[in-house]
């Protein structure tokens, strides 16, 4: 009983402090900051006409009637529509001239993804410690607090892109039930049936859905959408491989192609349904009255790719993508400076609104996805892991946002906080190396890898008994993939353990230590010039 409520308690607390942080003062500062200025007027007029429209003038002030001042002249909206039609939410509830009506749904999407992250973390390891830790970690992340604070599209998309993620993840749970691989020491049993094709695929479809809505919000929803198509294509092929299926190289490619055939559609429904508004309204950007809407939706996107490509206007917060991992370039979005003579008790005041990092959290993140791949490096080569499996998904979500912008970013004006959509998959990579190290048992459930029921009794004895002898050796507890548990590295004594443990425990409250000390720069709190200048630990942090 106390496990249980232990279970519910450590979650619900974790996601209280992922609401207090993003939550706490959030009118303020009290008018628009950073790119607040066109996607909230955006939001605000498109909840009116059902498309965005021009603003007279860009002041970022929305006191009194100028939060409505907006005209019937549409305005090119250079991205997808779900993510102003989300803030819009905010806006409904708590108006158009209060920081709570801008900000308050891209908060609440923040600690939604701080519960989506330790449900994904929950389903990869089977472990509330690793779950919890990795949503303590994401909810007191510099970038991913700031980003969901504010109200700009980055916080929205990162919710998408995660509950895409968690799908996937089921959806390998699901199909890997239904999947079964011999047991490659038996060879005298009866030749095992083939891996089925798979047609019915509800996660996939649900993955397909989410990530849908991502591309909705941005375009770059898309890129984790084919990174995970990818990677569920690659382990179904191992899977066929290990299962050594005749013809597994054209099987597998024909369950692409069936994979693709489930989630492209979706997607592409669900992103044009976010276009809804504009459809049914002919007088948005690029329409012209009685005129079919799909030609001019076209136009419009070739407008958009145009406008994206040709951006290259320098900019002082610009930051390539090589520097996302260790932030160091963070996109300054609000700064006020004041004196004595209007109030500062000190000698000179300032609030800011900044997504500095808190280094702790970042910069492990970092260092655990080179560990993890290095799991994967010296795993793979053993047979059918879960480890490998739940690594080199984590590594892959990671990579999906941010590898395509080290691949083709060709622009200059290019941006520190588009790493927010990484921060789940970092925190998740955090979680699990700092488990590694304390040797708390991870479980993943991939059904994948057990043995074929066909096999002989003998042939699964001596299997198991194989796999025994080899976990001994490793310090890996089970015999299986399906459930095995990991416990990190064997060898050392109970003190190691002990010091190792307590040095985690350490660490953890140090990254907590860092969120109290950073949240003034996070929450535009009014702070001396020196405070905020001690912040500035590195030159691209200034």
């Amino acid at each position: 009983m106390r496990n249980r409520w232990l279970h519910w308690l450590a979650p619900a607390l974790v996601l209280a402090i992922a609401g207090a942080l993003r939550f706490w003062a959030l009118g303020r500062p009290g008018v628009l900051v950073f790119d607040e200025l066109y996607y909230v007027r955006d939001a605000i007029s498109q909840l009116a006409h059902g498309y965005p429209t021009t603003w007279p003038d860009d002041e970022p002030d929305m006191s009194g009637s100028r939060a409505l001042g907006f005209s019937d002249e549409p305005s090119n909206a250079v991205h997808p529509p779900l993510g102003k039609w989300l803030i819009g939410l905010g806006v409904l509830v708590f108006g158009p001239g209060s920081g709570w009506g801008w900000r308050s749904a891209v908060a609440l999407a923040g600690v939604l993804t701080v519960a989506v992250t330790m449900r994904l973390g929950w389903r990869i390891t089977r472990s509330v410690v690793v779950a919890c830790t990795a949503g303590l970690l994401l909810a007191i992340d510099g970038v991913h607090v700031v980003l969901t604070r504010v109200g700009l599209l980055d916080g929205f998309l990162t919710l998408a892109v995660a509950i895409g993620a968690l799908c996937v993840w089921r959806d390998i749970e699901w199909t890997g039930a239904r999947a079964t691989t011999p047991d490659q020491r038996d060879r005298s049993g009866p030749p095992p049936p083939r891996v089925p094709v798979l047609w019915r695929r509800p996660w996939l479809l649900a993955a397909a859905g989410a990530f849908g809505a991502a591309a909705s919000i941005k375009w770059s929803g898309l890129y984790p959408l084919a990174a995970f198509l990818v990677f569920i294509t690659v382990r179904d092929l191992v899977v066929r491989l290990r299962a050594r299926e005749r013809h597994a190289v054209p099987r597998a490619a024909w369950q692409a192609f069936v994979a693709g055939l489930v989630a492209l559609p979706a997607a592409a429904l669900v992103y044009v349904a976010s276009w809804a508004g504009w459809i049914l309204n002919p007088g948005g950007w690029s329409r012209t009255a009685g005129e079919a809407w799909w030609p001019a939706l076209l136009q419009y996107h070739a407008e958009m790719l145009d406008w994206h490509r040709s951006l290259s206007a320098p900019h002082p917060y610009a930051s390539h993508p090589l520097t996302w991992p260790l932030a160091l370039r963070p996109t300054g979005m609000y700064e006020s400076r004041w004196g004595s003579d209007a109030g500062c008790p000190w000698s000179a005041c300032a609030a800011v609104v900044s997504p500095l990092p808190n280094p702790l959290v970042t910069w492990g993140g970092t260092i655990a996805l080179i560990a993890l791949v290095c799991v994967i490096v010296f795993r793979a080569r053993r047979g059918p892991d879960p480890l490998v499996t739940a690594s080199a998904f984590v590594v892959v979500g990671y990579l999906s946002g941010w590898l395509p912008w080290v691949l083709t970013v060709s622009r200059s004006a290019v941006f520190q906080f588009y790493a927010v959509v990484l921060t789940p998959f970092s925190a998740i990579a955090l979680a699990m190396g700092l488990a590694l190290l304390c040797r708390v048992r991870m479980r993943p459930r991939l059904s994948a890898g057990e043995p074929h029921p066909a096999a002989s009794a003998a042939g699964r004895a001596a299997a198991s008994h194989a796999a025994a002898s080899h976990a001994a050796a490793s310090g890996v507890t089970a015999a299986s993939e399906h459930g095995r548990e990991f416990e990190g590295p064997g060898g050392g004594s109970p003190e190691t353990l002990l010091g190792i443990r307590i040095a985690v425990a350490l660490y953890v409250v140090a990254c907590i230590a860092l969120a109290v000390l950073f949240l003034p720069v996070w929450s535009g709190a009014p702070m001396a010039e020196w405070f905020w200048r001690a912040h500035q630990w590195l030159p691209g942090w200034q």
